[in-house]
């Protein structure tokens, strides 16, 4: 950017604003086009697909600019915003007419990644802000929701799989971290790449923010909020009055599964972008509100692991669907409730519109109906209790016109008899119009000018427009006077005309802003009874999620599951729910799956394309939809409750860029080993794959080992290694079943059904030649099969099995804490906080 007193005005102006506002794009307002200048304007042409211009600035040089129109300049943003970008918004902060020279001007709102309120492309999924402290041997992380006000907090461990658990696992597009942060954690953020870093370094609490946390005792928590807040007051220009009071994130209550188990079974997110696939959360949405399919998308995420809650969500569906007559009543009404939540959180920010309130309106007309249908259900008590906040709609019902304009600027919002003085001014302007048409009349009376008529326009008001032709008719008692000469008409204007014109138009625009202070006053009496809107919203997206479930279940036959305190596993006629539905025409083969107490470790061998890591999948999706209290597709399921779900299937180099498929399945593989318990389920899918032979049935056999002699962790392991077969003679905790298969001349057909014992042998010619290898190529592997089947083939080492002793994961922790501390740095406050750390990891 060229520096110098050579520029005009203007452009010193812009780059005073921009100095302020480096790592933001500056939309600058002139007139009716916001302009962007320099880098901004060569960044911006090229994402938007702007035609790239230039400007005399009062340089040699023309300096690049390109704009778009205000009225059209949100979509540009959004898409600079989706982007990764920010952009920062100059107004007019003076009105030109009353100012001499250059108006001031300044930015108004910075729009972020994570603070964009406008984001209405899918109105299902939250985008989150994050902030991060760093105290050395972890992160204490602040989560705000901008579009509802949600705020959530929690205390993490420094390492990739945390960190990618919470920020990609919660959808995060924005970090917010202090100067001083861990430059290693601030790489591997940098490498998640749909995330937006930003530095701001504020860590004091300011005092309108101190109730939001006041039940928060974790000064570091505190820390991480403040400097949330003062980056939301530093970009929003405003108070954030629409936050909620900060929850803490209590892994210990759900079923925790880390990032690339939630992506490996697809649960809410596709693994490949532009699949057509559904995912479980899109298969299950039946929902009738979006905030109804966004808490549905966080049961699915986060499963239940308390047995009461989870029966008591059970016994909702199965009075749903028992009273199937009542469902359908039920859906009428939450199809006519809007988004509360995000309207709430639109009403407390201040940005709420006319339609808005007509949308609450509606709302809270049909909640009282929805409580109604569900009265005689026991499970719903909880629900019944809340307050349906009638007394508002009193207030509120019949206010707004029946469609009123997007913004407040237009007027037209409020229905007559709302206000006295509302009324009279819209008397004066609605029989304003009708005078100027009664004048009309009466000029061509007088003049006997049957072609005269009364027209208005923005610059010289209303006047009497007559023909050229027609001139000399007008006389001086007439009383015109000549305001402007057309080609072929003159205009005039009269003294009654002028003083009708001042009455008219000074109500039009007091109209507009009284009509813009009674709506703002409107807004102030809802913010009175926004708690109970919460509350209300909370209550109408629970039963809007229970009816998902509910439809999803009947729609498609499942049953209900039955929970035991045994480890064990019973799922008969089990399917996979989504690819039961997406497979036209085929019929789906169902399996049972049966684990008792002693058996650790199911040993899955078979062909490519027999149906393993479906089975697999099936049994993770079936486990995780009964634990959200769900019916689940199979004739009949008998269910321990896991705490944990860990995956290893499919590679997913992508997530942790820079790591080789094997490394990543190998940390992936640790994770898993280092932090499942018994009441784990572990899914590992040809573990052992991306290293040699040797290597990888040697790793293979001794996670086996680990799991089964230590961890004692529910796990279904599929493997191309034929030998490991044998270790189900060695140990009784291990189960043999394979993928069964008919073979005839050289050709395969696979069954998809999986059958006790262990496959005879691998079929990889036969599924290579269905894929329609050339015939030598599959000839000459034939010859080489038989050939090595003669020599000496690899064996497992079963007879001597060393038990080796488990390590404790805590030991790990501490050790890991220990070497990420510089103990002079530490302030005694937070050495005591450490070794408070120290004492709840020793405890557990």
């Amino acid at each position: 950017m060229a520096k110098g007193n050579t520029y005009t005005p203007m452009i010193k102006q812009y780059l005073e604003v921009k100095q302020q506002h480096l790592d933001a794009i500056v939309f600058y307002r002139l007139g009716d086009f916001y302009e962007m200048f320099f880098e901004d304007a060569q960044i911006a042409s090229q994402e938007l697909d702007l035609v790239l211009t230039g400007r005399n600035a009062g340089v040699e040089k023309k300096i690049p600019m390109c704009g778009v129109p205000f009225h059209a300049a949100n979509s540009y943003i959004q898409r600079l915003i989706q982007k990764g970008y920010k952009v920062a918004i100059v107004e007019q902060l003076e009105n030109a007419e009353e100012v001499k020279g250059l108006v001031k001007r300044d930015v108004i709102k910075i729009v972020t990644p994570g603070t964009n309120m406008d984001e209405i492309n899918d109105e299902k999924n939250n985008i989150y802000l994050a902030s991060l402290y760093d105290f050395q041997y972890g992160l204490a992380v602040v989560l705000f929701e901008m579009t509802t006000g949600e705020l959530k907090g929690q205390i993490i461990p420094k390492n990739m799989m945390s960190i990618q658990k919470a920020l990609l696992g919660n959808n995060v597009r924005e970090v917010v971290l202090g100067e001083k942060f861990d430059s290693k954690v601030m790489k591997m953020i940098k490498d998640m790449h749909r995330i937006t870093l930003s530095q701001h370094n504020d860590f004091e609490l300011k005092g309108q923010y101190e109730s939001f946390v006041e039940k928060i005792e974790d000064e570091r928590l505190k820390k991480a909020f403040a400097l949330l807040t003062n980056y939301l007051d530093s970009t929003q220009k405003r108070s954030m009055s629409h936050l909620k009071k900060m929850e803490l994130i209590n892994e210990q209550n759900y079923l925790q599964m880390d990032f690339s188990t939630k992506q490996n079974l697809e649960l809410t997110q596709l693994l490949r972008s532009n699949s057509k696939s559904l995912t479980l959360w899109s298969f299950l949405d039946k929902c009738q509100s979006s905030m109804g399919s966004r808490l549905l998308k966080k049961w699915i995420e986060s499963p239940l692991v308390q047995k009461s809650q989870i029966e008591e969500r059970l016994e909702m569906i199965e009075y749903l669907n028992e009273n199937f007559i009542m469902k359908d009543e039920l859906r009428e009404h939450l199809s006519n409730i809007y988004d509360l939540e995000r309207l709430c959180a639109r009403i407390a920010y201040g940005s709420a519109s006319p339609r808005d309130v007509l949308r609450l309106i509606k709302t809270l007309q049909h909640a009282p109906m929805i409580f109604e249908l569900l009265q005689d259900c026991k499970s719903y008590e909880k629900l019944k209790q809340v307050d349906v906040c009638s007394e508002l709609l009193l207030k509120i019902d019949g206010a707004i016109v029946e469609n009123p304009p997007l913004t407040v600027r237009e007027g037209d919002i409020f229905v007559d008899g709302y206000h006295e003085e509302l009324d009279d001014l819209r008397d004066i302007s609605k029989n304003g119009n009708q005078w100027i048409l009664e004048l009309e009349a009466y000029e061509r009376d007088r003049t006997g000018i049957r072609s005269l008529k009364v027209g208005y326009n923005r610059v010289f008001g209303y006047y009497i427009e007559v023909t050229k032709m027609n001139v000399p008719q007008i006389k001086e008692e007439f009383g015109y006077v000549r305001k402007q000469t057309l080609t072929n008409a003159e205009r005039y204007v009269t003294s009654e005309l002028k003083e009708k014109e001042e009455a008219i138009i000074h109500a039009k625009e007091k109209i507009i802003r009284l009509e813009s202070d009674l709506f703002m006053d409107l807004l102030e009496q809802l913010k009175v009874y926004l708690p109970k809107l919460y509350d209300l919203a909370a209550a109408l997206s629970t039963v809007d999620a229970l009816y998902s479930l509910a439809e999803a279940s009947s729609e498609n036959g499942y049953t209900k599951p039955i929970f035991h305190n045994e480890n064990r596993i019973i799922l008969e006629d089990a399917r996979h729910p989504i690819l039961e539905k997406v497979m036209k025409g085929k019929p789906y083969i169902s399996n049972d799956l049966m684990m008792d107490e002693k058996d650790h470790v199911m040993m899955i061998t078979g062909p490519n394309m027999g149906g393993k890591s479906t089975y697999m999948r099936q049994t993770a999706l079936i486990a995780i939809m009964a634990q959200i209290g769900c019916f689940v597709p199979a004739k009949k399921a008998h269910l321990p409750i896991f705490d944990k779900i860990f995956t290893r299937i499919g590679a997913s180099d992508d997530i942790m860029s820079g790591q080789s498929t094997f490394m990543v399945e190998m940390m992936e593989a640790n994770h898993a080993l280092q932090n499942a318990t018994k009441n784990s389920l572990i899914l590992f899918d040809e573990i052992g794959r991306g290293t040699s032979t040797y290597d990888g049935m040697a790793l293979a056999q001794a996670m086996i080992e680990y799991i089964t002699n230590h961890i004692q962790a529910k796990t279904l392991f599929s493997t191309h290694y034929h030998e490991l077969t044998e270790l189900a003679t060695q140990q009784k905790t291990i189960k043999n079943v394979h993928v069964e298969v008919h073979e005839e001349n050289e050709h395969v057909t696979f069954l998809y059904r999986m059958i006790d014992g262990k496959a005879d042998k691998s079929y990889g010619i036969n599924v290579a030649r269905l894929a329609k290898l050339p015939l030598p190529v599959l000839e000459r592997a034939k010859v080489l099969l038989l050939e090595l089947e003669k020599q000496e083939s690899l064996s497992v080492q079963t007879q001597q099995q060393e038990i080796v002793e488990i390590e404790n994961p805590n030991y790990n922790k501490i050790k890991d804490m220990l070497k990420l501390v510089d103990i002079n740095a530490m302030t005694p406050l937070e050495a005591l906080q450490f070794i408070a750390d120290l004492k709840t990891i020793v405890k557990e």
